[in-house]
């Protein structure tokens, strides 16, 4: 009779430390031994390293290859070292040894002794899978115990770090330098009005090292950012000095903030967070549902973001995103805002401060001037601009050397020359874009004289214009919502917090 010998562990640290080899060396030792008293003629292998006991055999790759065997004739017994080497479900155990009984293979344990030609030992058979669960569910409640333990001492237990990071001695996470320089780049730039996608071509361009490089990753598309890798950083909390790590039961969501070192301010990550609520308002804005103070406002009762919710009659509403009920019920108690109402209410009170700004003309001629005296990040960012031009000029240089002496062909030279100029283009269209937007800065400088006419300015065209998402996220800097009930039943507290006034 030909037989089948199945073997398995669960993860790679356990296929890397020789476990699967151990199983093999003692199957052969056992066919050597007691093949000849069982009538086994010869044996196949099959094998799954890294595979989880809970997935069906059909979905493993060993496991797949002996089922096709079992099914075709081939094999008239599977062997395997213990019970939950070939699965730790009770029903996987079972359905396998029903789908093998019903093809006339039997099955059987080289270390534990059991019948499954009679109830009693069904019924043992069915007991030590059992306990394999068991185990199985005890070792990850205690791996899971074990990393909440160390999380809440601040050690970092999500895998790899994330870019601009990396995991000291400690376990904890400290600032990579070389990375966190990008991450800050990614976020002012996208602050700056930069979309997601001409920073990927820009990053690129620079010849800048991706996440993924820094993971020594050996994809092809390893070298190239893409819109995701910015998304990613943009949204990460780790960047502004937390992270939260998740932890899903049946009871619901929880877990642990980790403290981190921060690579950008909270100030910063906001600015950036509020851009992308925008820069997706917009989106749903081409849907037909505008919602402008999209990033801008807070609830007043838990401190969360609130978010544009359209009704089932088309009405428009501001809700906290904490009254959605995300396993663990409503986290907030605050009622939905109407959207017109809202943006009525902080239009108008702009207004009034369009109008009666007092001396905080001043204060905005005051802030200018302070932040002139700061080095620029964007002169940094014109030196680096200017040595990243230089290099890819540099490198068209060697490509022309070498296609003239042969030593590419003349379709390799053509590929990298014209890669070549692409970044050439955008590099040199992004130093001139700087200088030009720091002489336009100059040229229209606020002075203590201009300011108040300014003002005034703005206060005309504001009354001659419907509420504008643009010009309230240009002076107001946050605004919290208190809804206990309807805003027309006085139950509504607005505040709204400007760049250069007191709420």
């Amino acid at each position: 009779m030909y037989v089948a010998f199945y073997g398995r562990v669960s993860t790679e640290e356990q296929a890397d430390r020789g476990n699967i080899a151990g199983q093999v060396d003692f199957a052969r030792k056992y066919f050597s031994l007691h093949g000849g008293e069982e009538k086994v003629e010869g044996y196949g292998i099959y094998l799954d390293e890294g595979v989880s006991g809970t997935l069906p055999l059909d979905a493993r790759p060993g496991g797949a290859a002996l089922m096709a065997d079992a099914r075709s004739g081939k094999v008239g017994a599977v062997y395997f070292y213990r019970l939950d080497r070939l699965a730790r479900s009770t029903r996987v155990v079972l359905d396998t040894y029903k789908e093998l009984e019903n093809l006339n293979v039997s099955i059987k344990s080289m270390t534990e002794s059991f019948d499954t030609g009679t109830p009693v030992g069904k019924f043992f058979m069915t007991l030590l899978a059992s306990i394999a669960a068991l185990e199985r569910d005890t070792i990850l409640e205690r791996t899971q115990m074990g990393k909440e333990r160390k999380a809440r001492e601040g050690c970092w237990t999500s895998g790899p770090p994330p870019f601009g990071y990396r995991i000291g001695p400690d376990k904890r996470l400290s600032v990579y330098c070389p990375e966190a320089e990008t991450v800050r780049l990614i976020f002012r730039l996208y602050s700056g009005g930069m979309t997601m996608v001409p920073l990927a071509e820009y990053l690129n361009a620079r010849d800048i090292p991706t996440p993924n490089v820094s993971k020594e990753w050996k994809r092809a598309a390893a070298g190239t950012w893409q819109a995701g890798h910015i998304s990613i950083i943009l949204r990460s909390t780790v960047y502004r000095g937390e992270y939260f790590t998740m932890r899903r039961s049946k009871k619901g969501r929880g877990g642990t903030v980790i403290k981190v070192p921060a690579i950008v301010t909270g100030e910063e990550f906001d600015r950036a967070a509020a851009l992308m609520a925008q820069n997706g308002d917009l989106s749903r804005r081409l849907r037909g549902r505008a919602y402008p103070l999209g990033g801008l406002i807070y609830c007043g009762l838990c401190g969360r973001a609130m978010v544009g919710n359209s009704g089932g009659s088309g009405r428009r509403y501001y809700r906290c995103s904490g009254t959605v009920n995300r396993g663990r019920g409503r986290e907030c108690s605050s009622g939905q805002v109407r959207a017109g109402d809202l943006e009525r209410v902080i239009w108008e009170d702009i207004k009034e401060f369009i109008k009666n700004p007092g001396n905080y003309s001043q204060k905005v001629v005051q802030r200018l001037e302070d932040q002139k005296k700061k080095v620029s990040p964007e002169n940094e960012e014109v030196g680096d601009l200017e040595r990243a031009i230089a290099a890819k000029r540099s490198a068209r240089s060697k490509v022309l050397s070498l296609a003239a002496r042969s030593l590419v062909s003349e379709e390799e030279a053509e590929r990298e020359l014209q890669s070549l100029a692409g970044d050439l283009d955008l590099l040199i269209r992004r130093r001139d874009g700087l200088l030009d937007y720091k002489s336009r800065l100059e040229e229209n400088r606020v002075t203590p004289e201009s300011a108040p006419l300014l003002m005034k300015k703005i206060a005309l065209m504001m009354e001659r214009t419907e509420p504008r998402g643009d010009i309230i996220k240009l002076l107001a800097e946050r605004v919290v919502v208190t809804a206990k009930g309807p805003m027309n039943e006085g139950d509504c507290h607005v505040s709204v917090y400007y760049r250069f006034k007191e709420p």
